[in-house]
């Protein structure tokens, strides 16, 4: 028997509430569990969580496998860290220190007003070419002429005048009809008066 930690969904239609479970890989979503581990309430803001560590490393030292979501939930709660420590030898009673140790050493992640502050990666290379282009000029006008030529695109050769009369003279003019000069109507015509 698989043992997997997964989610179980919960609630109603269009409000989901999920309980983490340890179930038996084959059984339904909704189905059958061995044990509650904990619950995921996404429809509050921020998503509420709650998980029981000591009944997830159990089934975790068991041979259970968390699912895809799971383990990002899971690993979003710091337990996956603490999982982490535990496989390296550290006993539970200092596990909750070390982490903190480890969770004080490591960078915050950037909360939204800071994202918006530091400019992304295509503003600071468009401020960097924005920069440069002085530079470049700088250096057409001090005699790198030929440098800025070599860097500028060619553009296609009109072409010449002779090749391109001879197109014009393969097309012939509409060749006009002296009957057309003299206002009279065309044939055409003639047989649309003869039907009425």
């Amino acid at each position: 028997m698989s043992v997997k930690i997964r989610l179980k969904r919960m609630g109603s239609k269009k409000r989901p509430f999920y309980r983490i479970v340890a179930t038996d890989s084959r059984m339904p979503r909704d189905g059958r569990f061995i044990e509650t581990l904990g619950y995921y309430d996404p429809m509050r803001t921020p998503a509420r969580v709650e998980i029981k560590e000591d009944l997830v490393f159990k089934w975790m030292e068991r041979g259970a496998q968390p699912s895809n979501n799971t383990e990002q939930i899971l690993r979003n709660a710091g337990v996956m860290k603490k999982w982490s420590l535990l496989k390296q030898g550290v006993s539970r009673d200092e596990l909750d220190t070390k982490y903190e140790e480890l969770k004080a050493n490591e960078t915050p992640p950037m909360d939204r007003a800071e994202r918006e502050k530091k400019p992304s990666k295509k503003a600071a290379a468009k401020a960097e070419a924005a920069a440069e282009a002085p530079e470049a000029a700088e250096v057409h006008a001090e005699g790198g002429e030929e440098k800025a030529e070599v860097a500028a695109k060619p553009e296609p050769a009109p072409k010449p005048e002779a090749e391109a009369k001879p197109e014009a003279e393969a097309k012939p003019e509409a060749e006009v009809k002296p009957d057309a000069e003299a206002g009279e109507t065309p044939d055409t015509d003639d047989q649309s008066t003869e039907k009425s």
